[in-house]
């Protein structure tokens, strides 16, 4: 409690700083642990792979974008 009424004491520019500066480490301190808590390597799982064999089978956007032209072009001419 007297270092509350001490800093309630204290001028409004120093009380910014010490705010700015508290944040700063409590957030260094959250990013640096959400980092140490990633595992550095992860295996590939048999769902990542299935949908690896899927997005090669599946056509581009470039040719999904022709097709859909040309539909609305043959559309057009009926």
């Amino acid at each position: 409690m007297d270092f509350i009424k001490k800093l309630q004491n204290k001028p409004e520019h120093y009380k910014k700083t010490l705010m700015w500066f508290s944040t700063i480490i409590i957030m260094a301190v959250i990013f640096a642990f959400w980092v140490l808590t990633f595992p550095f390597s992860t295996p590939p799982t048999p769902e990542d792979q299935t949908l690896s064999k899927a997005g090669d089978e599946m056509p581009g956007v470039w040719q999904t974008l022709k097709s859909q032209t040309g539909e609305v072009f043959n559309l057009w001419r009926k």
